[in-house]
């Protein structure tokens, strides 16, 4: 089985703004724009580059000076953020993260990530909270604007490492976002919602038709994701 984890909202949360405070940082060095952390609006299920497009457009940056300098933006960020970020996010994993992945690595389960955070935060922020030596490898928020387009290059990532093809029955994307499911199911994959995240109740989430949907990850402990009863 392979398993496709979302980071914020679904691993972690309600986390310092650091990596907000880093995209305006990276907005004033790169594009000479000032963008305030509180008027990046929701971003839930959004992914860095999607962020970026309208943050920057709004303060005023043309389409083609975005696409030239995302880049940079991106790298940028990344350094802010290696500033900003606290040494230890611990105290923000969600309820039973750590258990749950130490369940799914001892039932041979394959775990990657597919988030919207920049490639270079999605790791500095997991290894500040203990938990990025469960993952080796994802597809990032850098990669592509469309979260949709994520998962298939998560999968191929997982395919090379691991020497083997996954049934699309075999691939769960786990998140806490309408967009975590609807990228999932573009994909004709299964999905796992939880209602870990700020925005998203059990309620919203259910309109989604996951495969699954629990409060939290221990919901994963119990669900017969491997066959068993």
């Amino acid at each position: 089985m392979l398993f496709l984890f979302d980071i914020d909202g679904t691993l972690l949360r309600d986390m310092p703004p650091a990596h907000r405070m880093a995209l305006c940082d990276a907005a004033e060095q790169v594009f000479a724009v000032t963008v305030e952390p509180r008027h990046l609006g929701k971003t839930a299920g959004m992914t860095d580059s999607a962020i970026a497009r309208r943050m920057l457009m709004e303060a005023g940056v043309t389409a083609a000076s975005l696409s030239d300098g995302l880049p940079a933006f991106f790298a940028a960020a990344a350094d802010a953020y290696d500033r900003l970020v606290p040494d230890n996010l611990r105290p923000y994993l969600t309820p039973h993260a750590v258990a749950s992945l130490e369940w799914l690595r001892g039932h041979q389960a394959v775990l990657g990530l597919v988030t919207g955070n920049i490639e270079r935060i999605a790791w500095r922020k997991l290894a500040a909270a203990g938990v990025d030596g469960y993952f080796s490898f994802g597809a990032f928020g850098d990669e592509a604007e469309l979260r949709d387009e994520l998962p298939p290059r998560a999968i191929a990532r997982a395919e090379l490492i691991t020497a083997r093809q996954f049934a699309l029955d075999e691939i769960f994307v786990v998140g806490d976002t309408p967009a975590d499911i609807a990228c999932g199911a573009a994909s004709h994959l299964r999905t796992i919602a939880v209602a870990t995240g700020p925005e998203h109740s059990l309620d919203d989430l259910h309109t989604c038709q996951p495969d699954y949907i629990f409060p939290d990850l221990s919901g994963l402990l119990g669900a017969p994701l491997f066959g068993q009863t």
